[in-house]
């Protein structure tokens, strides 16, 4: 019963959900996917040798990779700990090293690209100012400060990363720091029920606006999952999609994103997305490189005729 059948020219559509990129890159390379349309499928070490090919389409999206922080417990409770630990972070070294495919490092959840808004800087790395905070919040150089867990969800380059992290918050601050990786579902339910310290997360536009990224973390909205809330950061998101001139919502938008990531910090941005798609344009059409990363179905056709 669907409005568009006539236009749909495929019958079928066999989806492989993989979470390792080498599988996932053989898969393609050997002909049993004709596309690959998710994030992290593309292995680090090809991809200088893959952007040089013609079935592989780069672009930046609207989509950021971040750092939850569960506030309801210790030491995050803390927004001094919250913010030692964003300053510790070498997020140039993570794209430069680990996800290497020209990632924009990130100090603010709202990716650059939308038109009219300047996201805030957010903290920018200092290891020195970090320590310094950390011992203001009574751990000078991480003594007595409690181990905490680092969740994350079961991919190579997730680990990759939580690893790295393991080493600078270790080497910058003395603190400990567990990995914890879990299957998708139980990642999930973990997040859901703000049951972890720390945990890597993605948000990826819904729609190219500020209030995207930024409504995530309004008082027990669902996708909040670190316990935070704040009324004046509540009250600047609410006030901004009540005021119809767009300039003065944006400017509204930019001090309530400013709390999030230089004030209170419940999340710690690692990087914006850059997308990596394989797929022969000489064979599969329907496909068009879009900032929210959607590639519906429906519009796909393979050149030479449906099957």
């Amino acid at each position: 019963q669907y409005w568009g059948a006539g236009s749909v020219r495929r019958q079928t559509v066999e989806a492989l959900p993989i979470s390792q990129a080498t599988t996932a890159f053989n898969f393609y390379s050997t002909g049993v996917a004709d596309l690959t349309l998710d994030k992290g499928v593309v292995p680090p070490m090809l991809l200088d040798e893959l952007r040089k090919r013609p079935d592989c389409h780069v672009a930046p999206i609207l989509a950021s990779y971040f750092y939850r922080f569960n506030v309801t417990r210790k030491p995050f409770d803390d927004a001094r700990v919250r913010r030692a630990f964003a300053k510790a972070l070498d997020k140039e070294f993570i794209v430069r090293r680990i996800t290497r495919n020209g990632e924009p490092v990130a100090g603010s959840i709202t990716p650059p690209g939308i038109r009219g808004y300047e996201p805030p800087r957010g903290m920018p790395r200092d290891p020195g100012a970090a320590r310094a905070l950390l011992a203001e919040a009574g751990y000078p150089g991480g003594a007595g400060f409690p181990p905490i867990g680092l969740l994350f969800n079961s991919t190579e380059q997730d680990e990759e990363i939580a690893v790295a992290v393991q080493d600078m918050l270790r080497r910058e601050l003395g603190v400990r720091v567990e990995l914890r990786r879990q299957e998708w579902k139980v990642y999930l339910n973990s997040l859901n029920r703000v049951d972890f310290d720390m945990a890597r997360s993605t948000w990826v536009a819904d729609y190219p606006d500020p209030n995207t990224f930024l409504d995530c973390f309004v008082t027990a909205r669902g996708n909040n999952r670190t316990g935070w809330s704040h009324p004046r950061y509540d009250a600047l998101l609410d006030e901004a999609n009540r005021t119809l001139d767009p300039a003065a919502r944006f400017a509204l938008m930019r001090r309530a994103e400013q709390i999030l990531v230089e004030e209170e910090v419940p999340i710690a941005p690692v990087f914006h997305y850059v997308s990596v798609k394989l797929y022969d344009p000489d064979r599969i059409g329907g496909i068009v490189m879009n900032p929210i990363d959607e590639y519906p179905i429906r519009a796909m056709y393979r050149i030479g005729g449906a099957r």
